[in-house]
């Protein structure tokens, strides 16, 4: 006999049928930009990268070897977002004895608009907050060896992003609010499950310290940047509350706000205090809408716990509510990207799931007749050339869709490219890679001779213009330039 609480199945049910209309709206769409640049990682699975842990790099590996294509790069992190979505009512559970709020916490994480969309692509942010959430979920229910679950669900999410870390301040917090874990604190239980957490994160820890920290001083350089603006702030505000969902975001921060028990101040300092951090770092400088998304299912979880308090009609009505908006979004999206009505096919909302395979196979095209114009030198290759690229998403793209695999740091940013820091045999011919009619010369990446005319071409979709790029070939490389790594 299944002895499981109805509303615990009823998780489950959710967490797996948002897996499955997550995979069905992004289901046979090209790599998102930054898909194919973690990707482009996994070809060389590592301890540490230069924008993010290894995480990432490793789902992506591991689920390639079973199944192929895009489909293949995303499909451990649908699993991730599901796993989001059932920490969500599982934690919603150690708040609240309601029966309903499990399933409630369950469906406004589901629904969040912004973990529909990391819930389903193959980004850091799927495995952190799948992680931060078992966490958040253990952290509420620590006690004795649990503590070594909950040591272990954040080094996992310590692998699979930076933020993660913003948990350490929220239990220092939680040793003068919570007079449960001061307690727990004269035990050896949460100094072993603090040890499972840093035995799991040391070897990107020992990754960073043998690479100069190069993952967390940039992390750190652009978190807190600087350049904010009041319109930054207020953008960043509606972004948390568009990709938490109103509801989720209203209600969860209330409840966690007027936290009493043990379990509740647990959530809450976990939620509460990374969600402060980057509000703050909003007001020094530009952030991005995911920064915040770890801490969604939290706040999913306290808001099934405090629509128990609701009337029974207002606080269903609420969850219908977002759930049907939610959908009827992700729908419309889903719609628009593949045929593109009510949106711009050039918006970067569309076109970043759009066109990368006609660029690769126009790249290569390209590639052919740059190459023979030079009177096809040694190393200028078609089929396997050496190529710089005005940005490491143009490289990954490239990689991905046109199977090449050399490539040189991007003209751009410092990136990945720069520590794996490949060149060109000196003498040998190789190519560049931009947008644009031509591409702008790259004097700041190499030293070159025989520099040809640049082959351009564009990507259409739906008929309009997306984007533009060409290919100059150089006949030989006479050496790279000095590029320090910011910051």
């Amino acid at each position: 006999m299944n002895d499981r609480p109805p509303s615990l199945r009823a998780v489950w049910a959710v967490a797996a049928l948002a897996a499955l209309l997550r995979a069905l709206a992004f289901g046979g769409l090209e790599l998102y930009t930054d898909e194919s640049y973690y990707w482009l990682w996994s070809q060389r699975p590592a301890l540490g990268y230069y924008d993010h842990p290894p995480m990432v790099a490793w789902l992506i590996w591991l689920s390639r070897q079973a199944v192929p294509g895009e489909l293949g790069v995303r499909l451990l992190f649908l699993a991730c977002g599901g796993l989001a979505v059932s920490f969500a009512g599982l934690a919603a559970r150690e708040l609240s004895d309601h029966p309903r709020a499990p399933l409630w916490a369950a469906l406004l994480a589901a629904s969040a608009p912004l973990l529909t969309i990391t819930g389903a692509l193959a980004l850091p942010d799927a495995p952190v907050e799948a992680a931060y959430a078992a966490g958040t979920w253990l952290l509420a229910r620590a006690r004795g060896r649990r503590w070594a679950w909950a040591g272990a669900a954040v080094g996992l999410a310590l692998l699979s992003k930076f933020t993660a870390a913003l948990l350490a301040p929220a239990l220092l917090l939680l040793v003068a609010w919570d007079r449960e874990l001061r307690q727990e604190l004269r035990t050896p239980w949460p100094w072993l499950g603090a040890g499972v957490a840093l035995a799991l994160f040391a070897p990107c820890l020992a990754w960073n310290a043998a690479h100069d920290w190069v993952a967390i001083r940039f992390q750190l350089w652009h978190g807190f940047r600087g350049g904010g603006s009041l319109t930054g702030f207020l953008l960043y505000l509606g972004a948390l509350l568009a990709g938490a969902g109103p509801v989720a975001l209203a209600l969860g921060a209330t409840a966690l706000a007027r936290a009493r028990t043990s379990p509740e101040r647990r959530v809450a300092a976990a939620t509460l205090l990374p969600l402060a951090v980057t509000l703050y770092s909003a007001m020094r400088g530009p952030v991005e809408a995911n920064w915040g998304a770890l801490t969604f299912p939290g706040l999913a979880a306290a808001a099934g716990a405090g629509l128990t308090r609701l009337r029974p009609a207002l606080a269903r009505g609420l969850v219908a509510g977002s759930v049907a908006v939610s959908v009827a979004v992700a729908g419309l999206y889903a719609a628009e990207i593949r045929r593109p009505r009510l949106i711009p096919p050039a918006a970067p909302v569309v076109e970043r799931f759009r066109g990368q395979a006609d660029f690769a196979r126009e790249a290569r095209a390209a590639a052919a007749r740059a190459c023979s114009s030079l009177g096809s030198p040694a190393g200028c290759d078609p089929a396997d050339p050496f190529v710089f690229t005005s940005t490491y998403q143009v490289a990954s793209q490239l990689a991905f869709y046109a199977g090449w695999r050399r490539f040189g740091p991007a003209q751009a940013r410092p990136s990945q490219l720069d520590l794996w820091g490949e060149a060109p045999p000196a003498g040998t011919a190789f190519l560049f890679v931009g947008p644009g009619d031509p591409p702008e010369a790259p004097a700041r990446l190499f030293r070159a001779e025989g520099e040809g005319q640049p082959v351009t071409f564009q990507v259409q979709v739906e008929g309009q213009v997306v984007r533009t790029g060409g290919v100059t070939a150089f006949a030989r490389f006479l050496g790279p330039r000095f590029r320090p790594l910011p910051p």
